[in-house]
């Protein structure tokens, strides 16, 4: 064996010819090589054993005659080996730096030809809007020389005293002018009526917004959002809302009390009933209210997201295009989600490791660690989680769920980042989640208990699990409303593995995080083994107690 993996990374050891011991002595010559990937690892160490087999080779053949005077032989060849391993780890470097130049060059032709995109898109804009202007001009010059005739047969008629003969001109030019105001305002209003809004959310959600991979419960959830907004804004044309209907509908929800359905006292009213309520008790009564977060995220995202594939669709402006909705300054602002703190989770692990419904056992832990969601925890199945080349173990978010009936069933995630592997690392492995796993058959839910109360099947399997960790965080006494969620266990793992110096890009695959730049979209989007390697090696950050799950 010429590596040894220890947890500060690869050490390189050959050992000594038997003929060269009396000169080197017995104990082997070791370097070590530090957090690497084990493929480069394994080829450093080839061209190490190489290397010290003709210095062997060398000293048996000229004996001490070719080392400097009061040289020690061992030394020499370490140090010679030393300098091979550093004239290796140049040439990587300098191989990883003319990568980077090579993606960085590609990188800025993208953005050149993302830029000659827009400038495409800009140049289509405005033919189009000087179309409308050329039909605007036309319909207006149409007009003025309708009504130019109107004024000379008039003048004709009077002249020649004879109104009755031109009558019927004059009717049918009357007509005509009818015609050109309609079409006058129809170019000034932006053109032919569309579809009413629900018909077109309706066909949106049925035909786009549902098959693009996004997690059913996220659409259904802008769904019902936007159809508050057309409750709020009348079902109108899609092409005839303007901007005080949006800024209307923010000023309103930042007012309505979060939750006013399941007030008492609100219980049945509209949201303009319980905005009105709410404005009408004291600041220090007022109820609490949605969050800038909130009304941005779940109400006007959506909504941006609907008017700019119906404008593309049906052809016209979207309303929301170039312009900013303004929440109101008394709105409380944005609350930071925050990791929990190595004290928080050492108090949450022994009282999670105690208990006996699966998913209340062992989310805690999977989410600390490994910073994966709820709603990617709950539909795991036994076929998820399996061993790779190099005895390491991963969790598979790839491929589809089976169903009750044997067939194949898709696989709901949040975005296509989220569809990913995750690496087990060694500490997880030492509880006994692989053991728990080993009890469930490839089809069968890792957490049945999430999908039934009593016989009755549970609607919203992800939510019902999520509201039960929260409740066990409060039993903790480490819960607090959208700051320390379960949610939070994600900012933990993010924090654990950059204290551990693992590389960004990696820790973003782990997760499920989009990458934020062109440069990092090159590449593999799953983990590669060897990236699944550093991750096996993941070292805790110090005092973090997992000892409750350890297996005794």
């Amino acid at each position: 064996m010429y590596l040894t993996r220890r947890d500060n990374g690869f050490r390189f050891q050959r050992r000594i010819p038997k003929t060269l011991v009396p000169i080197l002595g017995a104990s082997p010559i070791r370097l070590h090589l530090g957090r690497i990937p084990a493929r480069k690892a394994a080829l450093i160490a080839r061209l190490l054993v190489s290397h010290s087999d003709r210095l062997f080779h060398g000293l048996v053949r000229n004996g001490c005659r070719s080392m400097p005077d009061n040289t020690d032989p061992r030394d020499a060849i370490i140090a010679e080996l030393q300098r091979q391993l550093a004239e290796v780890m140049d040439e990587t470097q300098k191989t990883m730096e003319a990568t980077e130049q090579a993606i960085q060059a590609q990188e800025s032709l993208h953005a050149a030809e993302l830029e000659q995109q827009a400038n495409e898109m800009r140049v289509a804009a405005l033919e189009r809007e000087n179309t409308l202007r050329r039909d605007v001009n036309a319909v207006y010059t149409s007009f003025m020389d309708t009504q130019a005739t109107v004024l000379q047969t008039l003048e004709k008629a009077k002249a020649e005293r004879n109104v009755t003969s031109v009558t019927p001109k004059l009717e049918s030019l009357s007509e005509k002018i009818v015609s050109l105001n309609a079409a006058v305002e129809t170019s000034l209003d932006g053109g032919y009526v569309r579809p009413l809004m629900s018909v077109a959310l309706d066909q949106w959600h049925r035909e786009i917004r549902v098959n693009q991979g996004i997690a059913e419960k996220k659409t259904d959830t802008d769904y019902n959002r936007i159809k508050d907004f057309v409750a709020f804004a009348g079902d109108k044309p899609i092409n005839k809302y303007r901007f005080f209907d949006f800024q209307k509908f923010a000023n309103l929800l930042a007012i309505v009390p979060s939750n006013y359905n399941k007030i008492p006292e609100l219980r049945g009213k509209t949201r303009e009933e319980a905005a009105a309520y709410n404005a009408s008790l004291s600041s220090d009564q007022r109820l609490e209210t949605l969050s800038i977060t909130t009304i941005e995220t779940n109400y006007f995202s959506p909504l941006q997201v609907f008017f700019q594939d119906v404008a593309a669709e049906y052809e016209f402006r979207s309303p929301l295009v170039d312009v900013k909705i303004r929440i109101p300054k008394f709105v409380k602002g944005k609350t930071v989600r925050r990791p929990f703190t190595i004290e928080e989770l050492n108090q949450w692990f022994p009282v999670a490791a105690m208990e006996k419904r699966a998913e209340m056992k062992w989310m805690p832990l999977l989410g600390a660690i490994l910073g994966a969601r709820v709603g990617e925890l709950v539909p795991l199945q036994g076929k998820d989680v399996y061993r790779v080349e190099g005895n390491m173990w991963v969790i598979d978010l790839t491929t589809d769920l089976t169903d009750d009936g044997g067939g194949a069933e898709e696989r709901q995630v949040k975005n296509a980042g989220s569809r990913r592997i995750i690496a087990l690392p060694d500490i997880i492995i030492r509880t006994g989640f692989i053991d728990y796993v080993k009890t469930r058959r490839p089809e069968d839910n890792l957490f049945p208990a999430c999908f039934y109360h009593g016989k009755e099947r549970i609607v919203d399997p992800a939510g019902a699990a999520s509201k039960r960790l929260n409740a066990q965080l409060k039993k903790v006494g480490i819960h607090r409303v959208i700051e320390t969620t379960f949610h939070s266990t994600r900012h933990t793992a993010k924090d654990i593995m950059r204290l551990a110096k693992i590389d960004e890009r990696i820790h973003d695959k782990q997760t499920g995080h989009a990458n934020k730049t062109v440069s990092r979209n090159y590449g593999a989007k799953t983990l590669l083994r060897e990236e699944i390697e550093v991750l096996r090696l993941l070292p805790l950050p110090e005092g973090l107690d997992l000892s409750p799950y350890f297996v005794r």
